[in-house]
C-alpha cells in the first residue's frame, strides 16, 4: 500500500513513530524536535480525549494514555498486543490481524473483555503509519459505542433483576425485550421478535369490555407515538386468570431522532384493586349497618315503652338491651366482622355470671355478622328472663346449655340447642308474652330457626332450632335489595 502523503510528511510521521517507539520502550521522555515545529507524540497522546495507544508493526503497544489504561484495567507488557488487552476476543484477534497489515480502520465494533466481569463494546479508529511504503506502527484510538455500551450492557441487565415488569418493541409492535418480572406478570414467555406485545393475551378495559390489540395503550403510543397514561386494563393470562395493570408505554428514539419503538413499564394493581372494591364494600355494608342499627335502637325503643308501665322500667330495660346491642357489635369488631363460634357468642352474653352456675357445651358451629348479632339478642333476653325471674335470681340457680349439630331432610346443617334452668324460684308461665318473649321468637323465625318454651315448675326449659348461618358480610350485602334494611336484631316488624 503507498502512502499519498508528500516525501517531507512521510520523513516527519517516521521520524514521530521511531522516536516514539524508541522512548517508549526505553522508558525516556521525549524532548521537543525539529526546533518545536513537530508536536510531541506522547503529549498528543496525553490529549487526546479518548482512550488511544501506539502499535509498531508486529502489533505490540508500545505507547498508550492513561484513558486507555483505565479502560483496560492494567498497564500494558512489553509483549501485550491489541488481542491481549482486548481478552483476546474473537473480535480482538481479527482486529488485530487488520492492524498488522497496515490497514485502516473506521469505527471498528469490538468487544473489550480486560477481566471475566468486564465486558465493554467499543468502536476503534486505526491509522497506519508509512515511511516510503514502508508500514511501521499504528494510531488506535477506541470509545464506547453508544448504542451497545457496556454501560447499556449493565443497563440491561439491571432490568432483567428488577421487579417492575418492562417490555419494549419495535414500530410494528414486536417485542424486542421482555424481563422476568414482564414474563411473570403474562403468565407466558413469548417469542421476542417475533409475538406482537398483546397478542398471547385478552386485554379487557375499564368497563370490562375486550379491548382490541390496536387500541391498547402500548398500541397507541406506537402508532400516534406520544406517551400514554393512567389507563388501567385487565389482562387475562393463557391460563385464564386475570391482573390488572396500569401501563406506561412511551415512544423511543435513537440518536439521530428516528422511531425506533416504544418502551412500557407494567404496573400490577391487582392487589390495589381488590382493596379498592373492598373499601367499597365496607363502605356500603357499613351505611347498611349503621341505618339497620338506627332502626334496631328505635324498635327496642318503641317496643320496651310499650311494654313497661313506668319511665324507671323503660330506663332499666332499655338500657339493658341497648348495652346488649353494643357489646354484640364489639364481639364483631374482635372477630373482625367475620364468623363468630356459637361458644362466644354466649360466653358474651353469659360473662356477668360465674363458671359455677353455668354448664355450657356444644358441637362448633360459626356465624357470620347478622346472625352473630340475632343470637347475641336472643341470649341477652334469656339470660335477663333468668336474672329476673328465672335460675340466676337466685343464688343457687344454675342454667344448663348444651347443643349439638345436625342435618335437617335438606342436607342442611342446624344447631339443635338446650336451654335448661334449674334451682330457681318456682316458674309459672306469663299470662301475657311480653316483649321480651316475642322478641325471641321474632329473632329466630328471621333466622329460618323455631323455639318451643316449656314453662315448669322446677324451671324453664327451651328448646331452638336453628341453621348454621356463616355469610361473609359480602354475601349478605351482594343478597340483598337495594334500599332494603335487614336487621340481625331488628324487632322492626313488631312496631305496630
Amino acid at each position: 500500500m503507498v502512502n499519498p502523503l508528500r516525501p517531507w510528511e512521510r520523513r516527519r510521521n517516521r521520524i514521530a513513530m521511531n522516536a516514539a517507539f524508541l522512548e517508549a520502550q526505553n522508558g525516556h521522555v521525549m524532548n521537543q524536535a525539529n526546533g518545536g515545529d513537530l508536536l510531541i507524540l506522547a503529549d498528543a497522546l496525553r490529549l487526546l480525549p479518548t482512550p488511544a495507544c501506539i502499535l509498531d508493526a508486529a502489533g505490540r503497544i508500545v505507547g498508550c494514555n492513561a484513558k486507555a489504561t483505565g479502560v483496560w484495567g492494567r498497564e500494558p507488557g512489553p509483549e501485550d498486543t491489541w488481542a491481549s488487552m482486548a481478552g483476546n476476543d474473537g473480535s480482538g484477534r481479527q482486529f488485530q490481524a487488520l492492524l498488522e497489515s497496515g490497514q485502516a480502520q473506521t469505527n471498528a465494533a469490538l468487544t473489550l473483555c480486560p477481566s471475566p466481569e468486564t465486558r465493554l463494546d467499543v468502536l476503534a479508529n486505526a491509522e497506519p503509519v508509512w515511511d516510503e511504503g514502508e508500514y511501521v506502527g499504528t494510531v488506535v484510538t477506541f470509545q464506547s459505542r453508544p448504542e451497545s455500551s457496556g454501560t447499556t450492557t449493565r443497563f440491561w441487565d439491571m432490568l432483567d433483576v428488577l421487579p417492575a415488569a418492562i417490555c419494549v418493541a419495535d414500530p410494528e409492535g414486536r417485542l424486542t425485550y421482555f424481563n422476568q418480572a414482564a414474563a411473570d406478570l403474562w403468565g407466558a414467555v413469548p417469542e421476542e421478535g417475533s409475538s406482537l406485545w398483546s397478542a398471547p393475551w385478552r386485554v379487557y378495559g375499564s368497563d370490562g369490555s375486550v379491548l382490541p390489540h390496536d387500541e391498547t395503550p402500548m398500541a397507541i403510543a406506537i402508532r400516534e407515538r406520544r406517551p400514554v397514561r393512567g389507563v388501567e386494563l385487565t389482562l387475562e393470562r393463557p391460563d385464564g386468570s386475570r391482573v390488572a395493570i396500569l401501563p406506561h408505554p412511551t415512544p423511543l428514539y435513537d440518536a439521530t431522532g428516528r422511531f425506533i419503538g416504544a418502551v412500557n413499564m407494567m404496573a400490577d394493581i391487582t392487589h390495589q384493586k381488590v382493596a379498592e372494591d373492598r373499601h367499597i364494600l365496607f363502605a356500603r355494608e357499613l351505611n347498611h349497618r349503621v341505618k339497620n342499627a338506627l332502626a334496631t335502637v328505635y324498635a327496642i325503643a318503641m317496643q320496651t315503652l310499650r311494654y313497661t308501665d313506668s319511665l324507671e322500667s323503660f330506663r332499666e330495660s332499655f338500657s339493658s338491651r341497648l348495652l346488649a346491642l353494643s357489646r354484640a357489635h364489639d364481639l364483631l369488631v374482635r372477630c373482625q366482622w367475620q364468623e363468630t363460634p356459637l361458644k362466644i357468642i354466649l360466653a358474651e352474653a353469659l360473662s356477668a355470671f360465674g363458671s359455677s352456675r353455668l354448664d355450657v357445651e356444644g358441637d362448633d358451629a360459626d356465624f357470620g355478622p347478622r346472625a352473630t348479632l340475632t343470637l347475641a339478642m336472643t341470649f341477652h333476653e334469656l339470660v335477663t328472663n333468668a336474672a329476673r325471674f328465672g335460675a340466676l335470681a337466685e343464688g343457687e340457680g344454675f342454667v344448663e346449655i348444651r347443643w349439638r349439630v345436625v342435618r335437617d331432610e335438606d342436607g342442611e346443617r342446624m344447631v339443635a340447642l338446650t336451654w335448661r334452668e334449674t334451682g330457681g324460684p318456682r316458674v309459672e308461665a306469663p299470662v301475657e308474652s311480653g316483649f321480651g318473649s316475642r322478641l325471641i321468637n321474632h329473632n329466630l323465625m328471621a333466622l329460618g330457626g323455631s323455639i318451643e318454651m316449656d314453662y315448669a315448675a322446677e324451671g324453664l326449659r327451651c328448646e331452638m332450632k336453628f341453621p348454621v348461618i356463616n355469610e361473609a358480610p359480602a354475601t349478605s350485602s351482594a343478597a340483598r335489595p337495594s334500599g332494603e334494611t335487614a336487621g340481625p336484631a331488628s324487632p322492626g316488624e313488631l312496631v305496630r
